[in-house]
């Protein structure tokens, strides 16, 4: 069976496009823009199992003509725009029309062709910060919809399970968590990339980083993990669940994500930010997010974590050696 994925070649697209062509699928990876190079590069290889298109998920009909002349069974929407460099105030239509609109538009395309199943990326945003970061956050957990993102976002959820219901569309949601590694870089529809990312990029172009926040915590997930996690979500026969958090289930600290990368290049450097200055990785009280819950992609497909993060930022490190283009020290 084919699979469509929107938003492949973003950060979390191509990782799941990669994913799903390693299991052997054949995978339609739609994307706003033409793929790059590097995005090229990454799924070099896999030639033959996927086919890099363009199409926007507001352009309904191009979608569905792009579904049916290429025989999609499966779907994953991971198209989205994040909330960035005060998007929401200064475009927040743009934000409602690809979250939300975007992710209707793509179950009316999978109705029409009768989809064996549609899988929703959404966030752990919905969760907001953790009263209590030393308790896991499990699907149930009550919810903190304060900004327009996580607002798409968990209306999105509704709509699918609606659908669901309404149309028997196999309708699935994963809340993913904060994910680094291979191929994350800023773009057009995700301007602000993750605080591992920023760290690493300071690393590799020799700059010492600013920070500040360093006791709040984060998911930090390897995007591999993550990928893996998708991937049971599509390929599955039958699903216990219709929610399912994605992440490796553990928090850090910003600082043991900075004493990890010191200690695994000891040319790292990094100071705590002043009262008054400014920083360049800065985790507030209201941007922590807490350790997800899996113990159902664990009960349901066996899943572990492979990567700790100290082997999750070892890998990363390896990986950037073939990708200069998407560091500072390459520009």
């Amino acid at each position: 069976m084919t699979t469509l994925v929107t938003g492949a070649t973003g950060f979390t697209g191509i990782n799941i496009v990669r994913a799903l062509a390693e299991a052997g699928e054949t995978v339609v990876a739609v994307g706003h823009r033409p793929a790059s190079r590097e995005c090229r590069q990454f799924l070099r290889g896999l030639e033959d199992k996927v086919r890099l298109l363009t199409g926007d998920v507001l352009d309904s009909s191009t979608m569905l003509r792009l579904a049916e002349q290429h025989g999609v069974g499966r779907f994953v929407h991971a198209a989205a725009v994040t909330p960035s460099g005060g998007l929401e105030l200064s475009s927040p239509r743009r934000l409602i029309d690809v979250n939300l609109v975007g992710t209707v538009n793509m179950l009316e395309v999978a109705r029409e062709v009768s989809a064996a199943r549609f899988v929703f990326v959404s966030s752990s945003g919905v969760y907001g910060a953790p009263e209590d970061r030393s308790l896991l956050v499990p699907e149930d957990s009550p919810l903190q919809l304060s900004g327009l993102y996580p607002i798409c976002k968990y209306s999105c959820e509704l709509i699918l399970k609606r659908y669901g219901k309404l149309f028997g569309l196999s309708t699935v949601t994963g809340r993913m968590t904060s994910i680094y590694g291979p191929m994350e870089r800023a773009t057009p529809s995700r301007g602000r990339t993750s605080i591992v990312c920023r760290a690493v990029d300071a690393l590799l172009a020799g700059r010492t980083v600013v920070a500040r926040g360093r006791e709040f915590v984060r998911d930090h997930t390897h995007v591999k993990d993550a990928a893996l996690i998708w991937r049971h979500l599509t390929l599955a026969d039958d699903l216990d669940h219709s929610l399912y958090n994605v992440s490796s289930g553990v928090a850090y600290s910003l600082a043991e994500v900075l004493e990890t990368l010191k200690r695994l290049d000891p040319s790292f450097s990094y100071r705590y930010a002043g009262p008054q200055e400014d920083a360049d990785l800065e985790l507030t009280p209201e941007a922590e997010r807490g350790a997800l819950d899996i113990t159902r992609v664990v009960s349901e497909f066996d899943f572990a974590p492979k990567h700790s993060l100290e082997q999750g930022l070892r890998s990363y490190l390896e990986w950037s050696k073939d990708y200069p283009g998407l560091f500072s020290r390459g520009r």
